[in-house]
């Protein structure tokens, strides 16, 4: 199973630093957010670019000039200049988790919570719309779902909350029966 990189507390103060430029109306939250996916995806993307902007011994100008090249007229001045401070500050590497973060404080400021609903097999409309009205009621949030099949947890659901999954599938409740049998 892959598990999400932990956020640094460099990452959340940098992602805080974005949601005050938005709040200053310096830019708003939507475009911040396209602007940040924008430059996102081309940092993932790029096998070159993550190598490049990390590396101590290539110039900081020669960096700040890519970084320029790249975005310009791609994304906003305020975007290339955040950019420009993590290659200052050597936080780089840092730039998806500090994403990560920004989309979560957005989300939190929004009401809105993401969850992960996994099932056995495909669940219809009906089924998807009671367990995100369920949802919903329960953490008082606006609920963004994703949804996933796995055959592997046999029946039932698992929901993912950020760290927190809820494991009401068959397998968990048969391993569960099968240790409580092993301490007997």
């Amino acid at each position: 199973m892959i598990t999400e990189e932990k956020i640094t507390a460099a990452a959340k103060n940098y992602a805080e630093a974005l949601i005050d430029l938005a709040k200053d109306n310096e830019i708003t939250y939507d475009e911040l957010e396209k602007d940040l996916k924008t430059a996102l995806d081309a940092y993932n993307v790029s096998d070159d670019m993550p190598s490049v902007l990390n590396n101590p011994s290539i110039n900081l100008e020669v960096k700040t000039d890519i970084v320029k090249s790249i975005f310009k007229g791609r994304v906003s001045d305020k975007v290339i200049n955040f950019l420009i401070i993590l290659v200052e500050k050597n936080r780089m590497s840092e730039f998806p988790q500090i994403c990560r973060q920004f989309k979560m404080n957005l989300n939190e400021i929004n009401n809105i919570q993401p969850v992960t609903v996994t099932s056995a097999i495909e669940l219809s409309k009906e089924q998807k719309e009671q367990i995100v009205e369920k949802l919903s009621q329960k953490l008082k949030k606006t609920i963004e779902p994703s949804w996933k099949t796995d055959d592997g947890i046999i029946a039932g659901l698992m929901i993912k909350i950020y760290d927190n999954i809820i494991d009401m599938s068959v397998k968990n409740r048969i391993n569960k029966l099968n240790k409580r049998l092993m301490l007997k």
